[in-house]
């Protein structure tokens, strides 16, 4: 992670009680407790207790970038959050906790845990002012509390531009195998160890024309693949994570395809591929510990560098950023070009509440009042069938609008050019005139209507909105918004689709993985 040069307020000025319930607090988003946070960092699955960890880059002292520790909470389900106490901290003043992962090691491989299999260990970037080190920190306790290495540091090249590991086990090769961004060099490392404390450079990664002014927190990740889609049972993709410079403006992250043989990434792409169409996607870190017949979890970091430090959650309510929801992962090609899926993890069931709407419509809209909804989040999906795929035409759109102050956020897809698109130009609190690199509008192309059928779904969280495009999640969009009061009513319109096409439109108001009360008082720090 690269933190941008923000002054810091007086520490008065941005102390506020943990709460959950100010109107533009996300309900089924991570958000921390209170102040700044910004990547995800050291996502671990305890598969002895059934927990998911979740920890990230946290300044618990201000609502803008720096001082960076690692915060810390946990989740039976990915969506009902426990803060926990600041689990990593800088040992002087001018040492920062940057991005790192987090595994369980339980064949006690770093021999910090003789008597246990649950051994957890962090590896790290300690940043200061002259210098990017990687560390390790192991935890008996599952992770709650860390104990660092007294041979700290494990890696160091003596350079400021090289962090954000990432840890995997190779269990082809028996070794532990490290992703490392050389961040100006626009290079990702490759690492491997026995033992996650003495490490050996392997190889070096860099492709021709991709993108960025600096690499950050990659990601290399196995995927199994579907034996309809290729001869090979599983690949490698790299997801690399830039700032600043990336494609949209500002942060983003793109991934490229290959193999890896335990030491060395081959990418078979000539082109990188975004990870998400619109802004507000960066640093998707992926869980250790999935078992490897499930398909990979990731969550990201839904904000952008460009903005972040300026958005009115921190002036209004005392904390900046919220993660993007966890999501599922699959491989797949799509018209003969691989694509990474997503898809809301367990299918939101756990917060999934009273369906809202269901209905058929050819044209004309369909409403959804969902001011009664307590949390103000809303889960929708639609499903358009009959295209003419030869001649696609019509529009299908959404809108989500405040009933108060007009305030609103729309999208839809325009099916003759096969464009898909989002906007937030209609929410007023925060807009292009007070950052013009809050852009308004985001889209794409829909690769294909092809089977004559497409559906979108998406998940409104009163400050943060994700849509996913087609029936296994092809493409991702996600967007940060601002209205100047709560959304509260959806309407989905159809106009101008031949007479054989037909839209579904359904809804469900989802439930809140916070507790106001309750947040506080988990909060133990």
């Amino acid at each position: 992670m690269h933190l941008k040069p923000f002054i810091f307020p007086a520490l008065a000025a941005v102390a506020h009680a943990t709460s959950y319930s100010g109107d533009l607090r996300p309900q089924t988003h991570f958000s921390p407790p209170s102040n700044f946070m910004n990547d995800p960092n050291g996502l671990f699955y305890d598969s002895k207790r059934g927990v998911y960890h979740l920890y990230y880059q946290y300044n618990p002292t201000g609502v803008v970038a720096g001082n960076q520790h690692w915060g810390h909470a946990t989740s039976p389900d990915l969506y009902h959050w426990t803060n926990q106490p600041i689990a990593l901290s800088g040992d002087k003043p001018e040492e920062y906790i940057f991005s790192g992962s987090a595994v369980v090691d339980s064949n006690n491989t770093s021999g910090f845990f003789p008597d246990q299999d649950d051994g957890v260990v962090a590896i790290y970037t300690v940043d200061t002012p002259t210098l990017e080190t990687q560390q390790i920190a192991y935890s008996h306790d599952g992770g709650y509390t860390f104990t660092k290495y007294e041979n700290n540091p494990v890696i160091d090249i003596g350079s400021k531009q090289f962090r954000d590991p990432q840890v995997v086990w190779h269990p082809e090769t028996q070794q532990w195998v490290m992703t490392i961004a050389y961040a100006q060099d626009l290079v990702i490392g490759f690492y491997t160890s026995p033992n996650l404390r003495d490490w050996t450079h392997a190889s070096n990664y860099t492709q021709e024309g991709l993108p960025g002014d600096q690499f950050e927190c990659p990601n290399l990740v196995k995927f199994s693949v579907d034996s309809a889609v290729s001869d090979e049972s599983s690949k490698y993709v790299l997801f690399i994570s830039v700032n600043p410079g990336a494609p949209l403006g500002g942060s983003g992250t793109f991934y490229v395809v290959g193999d890896f043989n335990g030491t060395h990434f081959t990418s078979e792409v000539a082109h990188e591929t975004l990870f998400d169409f619109s802004k507000d996607n960066y640093a998707a870190q992926w869980y250790s510990g999935i078992p490897e017949d499930q398909p990979p979890v990731s969550i990201g970091w839904a904000s952008n560098w460009d903005y972040t430090g300026e958005v009115p959650t921190g002036t209004l309510e005392g904390w900046r950023s919220a993660m993007t929801l966890p999501r599922v992962h699959n491989l797949t090609k799509v018209d003969g070009a691989w694509a990474v899926t997503h898809s809301p993890f367990n299918g939101l069931s756990t917060v999934k509440g009273r369906q809202l709407v269901s209905k058929n419509i050819q044209s004309g809209d369909v409403k959804a009042n969902f001011s009664g909804v307590p949390s103000k989040a809303v889960y929708f999906d639609v499903a358009v069938k009959g295209i003419d795929a030869a001649n696609p035409a019509g529009h299908v759109n959404f809108n989500f609008t405040s009933s108060s102050s007009g305030d609103y956020l729309d999208g839809g897809v325009s099916m003759g050019d096969g464009i898909f698109w989002i906007n937030r130009a209609g929410t007023h609190l925060f807009t292009v005139k007070d950052n013009e690199k809050f852009t308004a509008s985001s889209n794409t192309t829909i690769p294909t209507f092809g089977n004559g059928t497409f559906s979108f779904s998406g998940i409104i969280d009163r400050s943060v909105f994700e849509v996913f495009l087609g029936q296994d999640g092809i493409q991702s969009g996600t967007m940060t918004f601002f209205p100047t009061t709560p959304l509260d009513t959806l309407t989905v319109s159809a106009e101008g689709l031949s007479n054989r096409t037909s839209v579904s439109v359904k809804a469900w108001g989802l439930q809140s993985g916070w507790n106001s009360t309750a947040a506080g008082k988990r909060f133990r720090a």
